[in-house]
């Protein structure tokens, strides 16, 4: 799993966990809705530290507990 493909998959979990909409995201984020999309599909292979911030904002979280799954651990992010 790449880092990106574990931003999508932790933020699927939240949106469900938080009972939140895509539009919601989109909306608090103030990402385009095209850039939330392609993150949610994978379809992205770099992800920007300021994107992740602004998601895990529009959960009301830090960066560091948006970032604390364990799937974020070396052993499963390929670099």
């Amino acid at each position: 799993m790449n880092l990106a493909e574990a931003v999508a998959k932790r933020t699927k979990e939240l949106l469900v966990a938080k009972n939140m909409s895509q539009y919601r995201l989109i909306k608090t984020t103030c990402l385009e809705r095209t850039s939330i999309q392609m993150i949610l599909k994978n379809k992205t292979k770099d992800i920007k530290l300021s994107t992740v911030f602004l998601i895990a904002d529009a959960f009301g979280m830090t960066l560091a507990e948006f970032l604390s799954a364990d799937y974020f651990t070396t052993e499963f992010i390929e670099i």
